[in-house]
């Protein structure tokens, strides 16, 4: 009977358990409901229009004319009553109604190449904007994520804390009752209490903001959940090499200003293009209601024509060529210097996951030392031989060497993340997503 009761209250201990949110989940609401990521897929949409730009520039033009004209009067031949057949002496009608149908079409434009690379550079452009901004979420999410587990841990250590104090508490209260120990040992327990509490309530406060934080990023509303911490990130830290190769080629925002680069060196291009001859047709047909000498119904004409521009509005077309230049030259520096700037932020980062790995496995034996140095004084106040003083030293000790490796912790899982992020692959098994 008894094992049946502890079956149906765990039973109903799981029914009211908060459900489980791990950082999988959390990211993968955050990446189906952030703005950031909405207003990256808009822009890709928004540049997979640019490569027709190039093609659009070879289509036709086609343009419907209709028009009513009225002169004041009609101008005629004077042809003395005279009728020449095939001879229409009308020079100007006095009233036209006409349709007109124009159509252009170019053969030839240099602008065509220029405006392609501009188009491929834009969408390489949004691609890897929406990667940026993909992998920048991915980041936020795990940062807040474990935010709140180094909070939720610092609430336990707190409260782990305030436990052991009562503890000493009773301790000091049964030897002052034996005349063994001053009253003073008491407050000071009880001062230790108190810090504790403090403790508590920061670190709640922390958890607060961790959390809230962290439902903002993944969409989620006021219902409670619980949090796991995830598996352990596995990366090779042996050497930096490999992570600032593979940024030379992944990171989204090097990328980014590689196809800012190429797009400005495809408007380049386009205008020097504008220098080069053209070729083209023109095709006009018109229908009219009253006809005259070199005005006709139902009449076409068929054009092929090139323009060969010499001097335009002063030469402002050299002048944008040499404007655009000056553009690809500032952008060429600006991408090397970024370059050369991200392989310091990538060995960077890499010296900070390696130093947090190597400062966490050193904070985790700190803890190992400081619980059994406090299990010892603990035990040696009870039996006289170490003082009160002792205790609540070795107990402080024990508290700030939990809470920074709970810090040490989770920053060192924060570092590994912000790495992946700085070489261009968190979030990625398989390179980039392809356009859509």
């Amino acid at each position: 009977m008894t094992r049946f009761f502890l079956v149906v209250a765990a039973l109903a201990a799981a029914a009211h358990a908060e459900p489980v949110l791990t950082l999988e989940d959390a990211s993968a609401r955050a990446l189906a409901t952030h703005e950031r990521l909405r207003a990256a897929e808009a822009e890709r949409a928004r540049a997979a229009v640019a490569p027709w730009r190039a093609y659009a520039a070879l289509g036709p033009s086609i343009r419907d004319v209709p028009s009513y004209t009225r002169v004041k009067e009609a101008i005629v031949f004077p042809t003395g009553g005279l009728t020449i057949a095939g001879f229409n002496p009308v020079v100007i009608a006095q009233d036209v109604l006409r349709n007109a149908l124009e159509v252009g079409q170019p053969l030839y434009t240099h602008q065509f190449w220029g405006l392609r690379d501009i188009g491929t550079a834009e969408v390489r452009r949004s691609d890897d904007a929406y990667r940026a901004a993909r992998e920048d979420i991915l980041l936020a999410v795990a940062a807040a994520y474990y935010d709140a587990l180094r909070a939720q841990t610092l609430v336990d250590v707190a409260q782990a804390t305030e436990r052991l104090a009562d503890t000493e508490i009773e301790h000091a209260n049964v030897r002052l009752t034996a005349g063994e120990a001053l009253r003073t040992d008491v407050l000071r327990a009880r001062t230790t209490h108190a810090r504790a509490d403090e403790r508590l309530a920061d670190a709640a406060g922390q958890l607060a903001v961790a959390r809230d934080q962290l439902r903002r990023l993944a969409g989620l509303d006021d219902a409670p959940f619980e949090l796991v911490d995830p598996p352990a990130r596995r990366l090779e830290l042996a050497t930096s090499d490999p992570f600032v190769a593979t940024a030379a080629t992944r990171n989204p925002d090097l990328r980014q200003r590689e196809a800012a680069l190429a797009e400005a060196r495809g408007e380049e291009r386009r205008r020097i293009a504008t220098l080069y001859p053209t070729l083209g047709m023109q095709f006009d047909y018109q229908n009219l209601n009253n006809e005259s000498f070199a005005d006709r119904n139902d009449f076409w004409t068929l054009m092929v024509r090139a323009q060969v521009p010499l001097l335009e509005a002063g030469g402002t077309r050299w002048l944008d060529v040499s404007e655009q230049r000056a553009v690809v030259d500032r952008l060429e520096a600006e991408v090397a210097g970024f370059r050369r700037d991200l392989a310091v932020d990538v060995r960077r980062a890499w010296t900070t996951a390696r130093t947090l790995d190597a400062r966490r496995a050193a904070a985790a034996d700190e803890v190992s030392l400081a619980t059994e140095s406090y299990r010892m004084l603990s035990d040696q106040y009870r039996s006289g031989v170490a003082t009160n003083l002792d205790v609540l030293a070795a107990l402080t000790v024990l508290t700030d060497a939990r809470g920074n490796e709970a810090a040490l912790r989770y920053a060192h899982a924060v570092s590994l993340v912000q790495l992946e992020r700085v070489v261009g692959t968190l979030g990625e098994v398989d390179g980039p997503e392809p356009h859509r």
